[in-house]
């Protein structure tokens, strides 16, 4: 019997420990694509993909502006007078009158803006005159010509007390259609201070 020299035998040892790792590493399925050992992990790459949105605000246009009016009549060159005062069932009508004093024609469109005042530069008493129905019609004042606008005075007395609230007045605050100037006009009465009560009415400037 020959004996195995000590080298041969070393080299037998190691084929057969490099044949167990390499089957304990993995095996190769029937396609050739090798099997992961058991409990090994798989790393799964996600793409993200961000998406951004841009909003866009519209700038809030700009607010309108009134145009100017230079034909309008402006409060310099007009003289605001009272007319006759004629009875109604509860009320009084009184015409605001509005001369031209100037030296141009201009206009007068729209509402004037009436209020009683407690005195020549005092506060107003009570609610400013309600607009009354009457079509708007631009009114031409030539120099010297005069335009009229209705007020309608409620007698107040036919309020119960507690809901008016029954304060002497000395007159009128009157401001031509759109003019930011005004007028007093004397009109002793009596108004009512609580602003919930209709006390005056107004209708459009008329020729």
């Amino acid at each position: 019997m020959r004996t195995q020299s000590p080298a041969r035998t070393l080299l037998g040892v190691l084929a057969i420990a490099a044949a167990l790792t390499a089957s304990a590493c993995g095996s190769t399925d029937e396609s050739g694509t090798a099997e992961p050992s058991p409990g090994g992990l798989t790393s799964t790459t996600s793409e993200a993909t961000t998406t951004t949105t841009t909003t866009t605000t519209a700038a809030s246009a700009p607010t309108e502006t009134t145009a100017p009016h230079p034909d309008r009549c402006l409060i310099g060159e007009l003289q605001v007078t009272l007319g006759q005062p004629s009875g109604a069932a509860g009320s009084q009508e009184i015409p605001l009158v509005f001369t031209n004093t100037g030296t141009r024609d201009c206009i007068l469109h729209g509402y004037p803006g009436v209020s009683y005042v407690a005195a020549p530069d005092g506060p107003q008493v009570g609610a400013a005159a309600e607009r009354d129905g009457g079509t708007e019609t631009p009114v031409t004042v030539a120099p010297g010509a005069r335009a009229t606008a209705a007020v309608r005075a409620t007698v107040v007395q036919n309020y119960p007390a507690d809901t008016c609230g029954p304060t002497p007045v000395a007159g009128f605050r009157v401001y031509p259609p759109n003019d930011t100037g005004s007028v007093f006009l004397p009109y002793p009465t009596t108004g009512c201070s609580q602003t919930g009560v209709k006390q005056l009415s107004v209708q459009p400037v008329t020729g």
